[in-house]
């Protein structure tokens, strides 16, 4: 399970969105819902809106998470299931989804064949209080690692560098027949697990620390030199004793093209309601359904914990 994380401005743009009330064939259904009318995406967001003014000076108070699970997993993962799952991944966040305004949707996009769903949640609580944001990107890689577990999902980390080895060796793994060259091609398959892991994370961190952040629980460590002036002079990325320069994984990961991507993530923080973002986010699901489908074997599965059966709150 993969957990994309965004925290945005306007509760219409991301109403309007996760409803698809503009390309109903793509498909939506709301699963559950707390404090919110889910009839239309105008009176979801009027709702949202409402609790919001009790913190005016809160700018971004959108809360926005796709939650992606791989094709394998479209029989286990049923509507019940996500309901339950997103309940445990609000409470995981330490949002207490009893006393917060949320909304989950599920998308059937005919693209697209693994099953997900978006989780809109009020940054403002019903008594008033702001939700942190703070570290949640890393926050929600632990909790979804953890929901993983307790509901016997195939483990997202997997698709690293484990994946990787199901699938095969490199032709420079299969070619290599001394130790220096096994030693080039073990580098090689980690230039293209960190290449694989920066596809879905450095379009979405706003900062070095960020990128650090979400790269760690991936086995990957970045290293970061700079100029007297503070500018970014080259980052380096760890993974396994395997040292990469961010030129070597690509162009757009050198220090100064991330620095630049940074800074349009930040600058375009300020207009959610930009409809190529959600395009993006999509294509980033549809890159993930990609790389699960690549995989030649599957975690042994496992059988669920008995889940706890909980009632949902549906808007009026």
């Amino acid at each position: 399970m993969i957990g994309k994380v965004k925290v945005n401005q306007s509760f219409g743009a991301m109403c309007q969105y996760v409803l698809q009330e503009k390309t109903p064939d793509k498909g939506a259904e709301v699963l559950a819902a707390h404090g919110v009318r889910t009839d239309s995406a105008a009176h979801m967001a009027t709702d949202f809106d409402a609790v919001r003014a009790m913190r005016p000076g809160l700018g971004k108070a959108v809360l926005h998470v796709a939650l992606a699970f791989p094709a394998e997993e479209k029989e286990k993962v049923t509507n019940e299931v996500m309901g339950r799952i997103a309940q445990d991944y609000l409470r995981g966040l330490k949002i207490d989804p009893e006393n917060t305004q949320w909304a989950v949707v599920r998308h059937y996009d005919k693209d697209k064949t693994h099953p997900h769903m978006h989780l809109v949640v009020n940054r403002v609580d019903l008594d008033g209080q702001t939700v942190s944001d703070q570290f949640i990107r890393s926050r929600s890689v632990d909790v979804c690692k953890r929901i993983e577990q307790e509901y016997g999902l195939i483990v997202a980390d997997q698709v690293g560098r484990k994946q990787a080895l199901e699938i095969g060796p490199t032709p420079a793994q299969a070619k290599a027949t001394t130790p220096k060259e096994e030693q080039s091609a073990e580098w090689s398959r980690a230039r293209q697990d960190i290449g694989r892991a920066l596809s879905y994370t450095a379009g979405q961190a706003r900062s070095f620390d960020e990128l650090r952040e979400a790269l760690r629980p991936r086995g990957i460590e970045v290293e970061l030199t700079r100029r007297k002036d503070g500018s970014p002079a080259g980052v380096v990325f760890e993974q396994d004793g395997h040292r990469v320069k961010g030129s070597q994984v690509g162009r757009a990961y050198s220090a100064g093209n991330l620095e630049t991507g940074f800074a349009q993530v930040r600058e375009l923080g300020h207009d959610p309601a930009q409809a190529w973002q959600q395009v993006g986010q999509d294509y980033a699901l549809a890159k993930l359904a990609a790389e699960y489908g690549q995989a030649k074997g599957q975690q042994a599965s496992k059988e669920p914990g008995k889940q706890q059966s909980r009632g949902f709150e549906m808007g009026d």
